[in-house]
């Protein structure tokens, strides 16, 4: 598949969220650039948040995500497969989620599942139109060399390469080191463009608990830092636990 195509189906599906980009959000000197902030929750039902029938009956107002949406501009049919990787995939690539992780005739995981290393990726579009970007949470799409964040266009990384599920095996009774080549634990990793991601720490139950903040504290800190340096941004905050 051509450069060209790619990048004219990645623009045709991240159309929706560039047009409706205010001018508010725009870089400070450069309105032609709106800053871009796409956040995404993990685990996080359609009907959880009050602008949607939920909040309060559910437990929890959320009345600063109900004022986005009362403000702002609601995209309500949006598909969404069974698994994560699917769905991020589609959403970082424009490609339908079926094309991702599949394989006819073959096992449906195994190392290749995620976003292939040939992908244009809507962060290499951004990256190539002279933004920053940056990712911080949960990546999904790929967990070997050459096929983290860092790989796909992202300038910075903190977070975890794969499910949160994998909290629960370090204090486990029940796992068994070894017993298969994909059950090891998951560790907190953390890099930049050009460089091979850090395994920080595993990865647990303790760490779960924090993870989400510590995700929002990088969001704050990589917006403060590209608003000093006047440089548009594309930032994905994609939390683990919500």
């Amino acid at each position: 598949m051509s450069v060209g195509f790619r990048t004219a189906r990645m623009l045709l599906f991240y159309l929706a969220v560039v047009v409706c980009a205010s001018a508010l959000l725009a870089a400070p000197g450069n309105p032609s650039k709106p800053n871009i902030v796409l956040v995404l929750m993990d685990n996080f039902g359609y009907g959880e948040v009050g602008v949607y029938g939920g909040g309060v009956l559910r437990g929890a107002a959320t009345p600063s995500i109900d004022s986005l949406a009362a403000e702002g501009f609601r995209l309500t049919n949006y598909n969404v497969e069974a698994e994560c990787t699917p769905s991020r995939a589609a959403l970082m690539t424009g490609r339908y989620g079926i094309r991702t992780r599949l394989q006819e005739d073959g096992p449906p995981r195994d190392i290749w599942y995620g976003i292939t290393k040939y992908e244009y990726t809507l962060a290499e579009m951004l990256t190539d139109a002279g933004y920053a970007t940056g990712i911080f949470g949960k990546w999904h799409l790929g967990d070997t060399e050459g096929r983290y964040p860092t790989d796909q266009g992202f300038d910075e990384w903190y977070g975890i390469p794969r499910s949160s599920d994998r909290a629960y095996w370090p204090d486990s009774d029940i796992f068994v080191k070894g017993s298969h080549p994909s059950a090891v634990f998951t560790y907190v990793m953390s890099g930049k463009r050009g460089q091979k991601p850090k395994e920080l720490e595993v990865y647990g139950r303790a760490k779960r608990a924090t993870i989400d903040r510590e995700i929002t504290d990088h969001a704050i800190d990589f917006i403060e830092r590209k608003a000093k340096a006047k440089q548009p941004l594309r930032l994905s905050p994609l939390y683990a636990d919500p």
